[in-house]
């Protein structure tokens, strides 16, 4: 079985590495074909207009800022020196290949459960150290699939505390009225079918890279080089430097942060979706960094994967606006609620967000696209809607494995390319979705 599995992986990581465009390449050639298709559906001036309305959307740059946030904050976090102690300890452990892939599997699925930005960097930063380790004292390594393990956490994430979804729904507003109201977390995050589904492929995934990966280590080109920066360490001189380098500051800023986010929480002022997170996150990150300067510091280099957020989430805004002036998307979404049956639609929901991950990769914006359409068709088949939304998620999530657009910030930090990891990564893609359709077919 392992054997089989590690050739069926090497045969998919071969034709990936000759195959795979770089993510601006797909981002482009996503573009030109969902462009194709809207002309054919609309006169030409209107499908310009509405691509450039789109990609200079003012509420879409915004998600686009707070995406950056929440990954500089997840980022920040992970690299605090607390967090850094325990990915070197968990480093230096004397794994064999497989068991090194495992472990970095289950801590990016159980970091991006936490975070879905702590999940982006988290298993990376681990993968890294592995990879340095090994090279240091020669033992096997197969950094590739290290990589692919890594990034096996962006299956899991939207299942997880920052699922955007599934807290965009937990909020009270206009949309969710006709609805019947917001969906509490308690019929998505917290419900057993999440329990089975997210929790059960942060221990599937694991598994699935231990075998995937040969005893024999793999390509030591791959590995990478070690670049430990040695902080230099000075008193302060002046003082606007003991400030920034003030412990007293640096707590008694995150200490007043931290109580405001949990007293806004308690009392319902504040809701548990992104904006709680990246709050919450960043007083943390400062409270573990211990000041000021250096939690900046930190953010300068979180920030560096914020580049492909920047340059690609205008890109594929403009095609979320070609698919909606089109009605591509509307047309495609409502064809499938004929088809399906209040025992199908989740199955149905599970894929049509998957294929639309493609062009559209943001948790987010698809749900701008196709929440209404979600919420409606599992309403009139009479589908919970908290389930509904799950299996929207989940097909979400399900073909990050396939769209390098997030791995981005990872291979920044590993030294990889896309297609350095999508073989792997595209075994673990029908691994997920046989086990997720199989769950929602059960449930």
């Amino acid at each position: 079985m392992a054997f089989d599995l590690v050739k069926i992986g090497d045969a998919a990581a071969s034709r990936a590495q000759r195959w795979v465009p770089d993510p601006l390449v797909l981002a482009f050639l996503l573009t030109l074909v969902v462009l194709a298709g809207a002309l054919a559906n609309g006169e030409p001036q209107e499908i310009a207009s509405a691509w450039f309305d789109s990609f200079a959307s003012g509420p879409l740059l915004a998600f686009a800022l707070q995406m950056c946030l929440v990954l500089v904050t997840g980022h920040a976090f992970a690299s605090s020196p607390p967090i850094r102690r325990i990915i070197d300890r968990l480093a230096g452990a004397r794994l064999s290949p497989p068991a090194a892939s495992a472990l970095v599997a289950l801590v990016a699925c159980i970091s991006a459960v936490i975070h879905w930005g702590l999940g982006a960097v988290a298993g990376a930063l681990l993968a890294k150290e592995i990879g340095v380790a090994a090279k240091r004292s020669g033992r096997p390594i197969h950094y590739p699939i290290l990589g692919a393990a890594a990034y096996s956490g962006l299956a899991v994430w939207h299942g997880g505390l920052s699922g955007s979804a599934p807290l965009k729904v937990a909020v009270e507003s206009d949309a969710m009225t006709s609805f019947g109201g917001a969906i509490p977390v308690s019929a998505t995050l917290w419900s057993p079918l999440n329990f089975w589904v997210t929790g059960g492929l942060c221990l599937l995934l694991p598994g699935l890279f231990y075998v995937l990966t040969p005893k024999a280590g793999g390509p030591e080109a791959a590995l990478p080089q070690e670049n430990k920066i040695e902080e230099t360490v000075r008193s302060p001189d002046g003082l606007a430097e003991k400030l920034s380098e003030s412990r007293a500051l640096a707590y008694v800023s995150a200490g007043l942060g931290l109580l405001s986010v949990a007293w806004l929480f308690s009392n319902d002022t504040l809701k548990l979706d992104l904006n709680f997170v990246n709050a919450a996150f960043l007083f943390l990150g400062l409270l573990f960094h211990g000041s000021l300067r250096r939690y900046a510091d930190a953010a300068v280099e979180a920030s560096k994967g914020c580049v492909s957020i920047i340059l690609q989430f205008p890109i594929y805004f403009g095609i979320l606006g070609l698919l909606k002036a089109s009605g591509m998307i509307a047309g495609a979404s409502l064809a499938m609620t004929e088809w399906a049956s209040g025992g199908s639609l989740c199955a149905w929901l599970f894929g049509s967000a998957g294929l639309v991950n493609f062009f559209v990769p943001s948790g987010g914006g698809q749900w701008a696209i196709q929440g209404e359409i979600v919420l409606r068709s599992a309403q009139e088949l009479g589908v919970p809607l908290g389930e509904a939304v799950l299996a929207f998620s989940y097909g979400d999530a399900w073909t990050n494995l396939l769209q390098p657009f997030w791995a981005l910030p990872l291979l920044g930090v590993m030294g990889l390319k896309a297609k350095d990891i999508l073989g792997y990564t595209a075994i673990a893609a029908l691994v997920v979705g046989a086990y997720v359709l199989a769950v929602l077919a059960i449930y």
